[in-house]
């Protein structure tokens, strides 16, 4: 199976943080529904957050999270940077 490179935004008051994520998926369409179950859950605190295209947002929208983007690893030149 293939690797994904998952880059997720957060954004809190105008601050932005990206975090970025390795996720095996037969499929990129596999890999971004990983990825949203991820986020789904990206904020402990908050049992209900609110869907919205491409993420979530928590604290009643103070906090968005979102699927950035997801491109394959290629293998041949990450393997000596992992």
């Amino acid at each position: 199976m293939p690797d994904y490179w998952i880059k997720i935004s957060e954004t809190e008051d105008e601050d932005i943080k990206n975090h970025h994520y390795l996720i095996t998926a037969k499929t990129e369409s596999d890999a971004k529904k990983s990825a949203m179950k991820y986020m789904e859950h990206f904020i402990d605190d908050d049992d209900d957050p609110e869907k919205i295209e491409n993420g979530f947002t928590f604290y009643n929208k103070a906090v968005i999270v979102r699927l950035e983007s997801t491109k394959e690893r290629r293998r041949k030149n990450s393997r000596n940077f992992c």
